[in-house]
């Protein structure tokens, strides 16, 4: 199922069209060239020269190979962004979609197979132009279990503070700080063992996987990481 979001998918638009295939290119225009208010302004043959066309001929749309030579599709879409255009960016990839992770991380408007048929490349260039988001039907399965497995991930970590014993949290407090094991284990007054279980613990229910983790979700709790000053001081 593709997925689309924005109120109509009737607008027209300005569009760029880069692909290293002079077929696919003509075919694309032929396609454009009898759709109402839908023009044509570019044609790119490699990634190279995309940004300073797009310069020129301001398009609304571009419509980026994600295999284009010396700048692939994905890389242009990251440096439109960057660049803080309006431009909107649908990716063409061959079979199988393999480049909708990094096109979507990106920031892509969407992802068109090359293997569409005219009726799909329609609508996701009216979609796209919408301000809507598409995927290619046989590809847009994968991108909804990408987003379930995030949003699962993301309800564990703000979540699962609650989930958490007194101990877990304190073991998890001190790991943030940056304290080795051993030096919790000291200053809880347990053996260095109980600690490296109880840190498993939290981890596992946090679905953390590194220090760097522990703290980041310390800091998104709000928790204040200044205990070594502390103790320093108290000492």
């Amino acid at each position: 199922m593709s997925i689309v979001t924005g109120e109509s998918v009737e607008p027209g638009g300005r569009i760029l069209v880069a692909d290293a295939q002079p077929l696919v290119r003509e075919g694309l225009k032929a396609l454009f060239g009898v759709m109402d208010g839908v023009s044509v302004v570019a044609e790119v043959s490699s990634g190279g020269g995309v940004l300073t066309v797009c310069d020129r001929a301001r398009p609304d749309l571009l419509l980026l190979d994600c295999c284009l030579p010396e700048k692939d599709g994905v890389l242009l879409a990251r440096l439109i962004r960057a660049r803080g255009g309006g431009e909107r960016v649908l990716i063409l990839c061959g079979h199988g979609g393999d480049c909708l992770d990094p096109a979507v991380a990106a920031g892509a408007d969407g992802l068109l197979l090359k293997e569409a048929d005219h009726e799909e490349v329609r609508f996701a260039v009216r979609s796209v132009l919408a301000g809507g988001f598409f995927v290619s039907p046989s590809v847009a399965g994968r991108l909804a279990t990408r987003c379930r497995q995030g949003w699962a991930l993301e309800d564990r970590r703000t979540g699962g503070w609650e989930a958490l014993t007194p101990r877990e949290r304190e073991v998890l407090h001190y790991v943030a700080e940056g304290f080795r094991n051993r030096e919790i284990a000291d200053l809880l007054v347990v053996s260095e063992k109980t600690v490296e279980k109880h840190r498993a613990n939290f981890m596992a229910k946090l679905g953390l996987h590194s220090a760097a983790e522990v703290r980041a979700f310390a800091q998104r709790q709000g928790l204040p990481l200044r205990l070594r000053d502390h103790l320093v001081e108290k000492g």
